[in-house]
């Protein structure tokens, strides 16, 4: 079975609209003070994007898992 982790950011852009990325290959044992700050590095480098996240909303961790299924009986 495998496991993964990404992040999910939440931001609102100058239009007011929301606007999320989703972040693969998340380090499970993340810090919060990281997040934050990598957060906090998408609003102050966002002209990147063609959306620019102007506020944050938002960020959250989701693991998923994987487990493979035998069919042939």
């Amino acid at each position: 079975m495998a496991a993964g982790v990404k992040l999910v950011t939440t931001f609102k852009n100058a239009s007011g609209n929301t606007v999320s990325f989703t972040h693969n290959y998340v380090a499970s044992d993340a810090e919060m003070s990281d997040i934050r700050a990598f957060v906090a590095g998408m609003i102050t480098n966002g002209a990147i994007f063609e959306n620019v996240p102007v506020t944050a909303v938002g960020a959250k961790l989701v693991t998923t898992t994987e487990q493979e299924i035998a069919l042939s009986a």
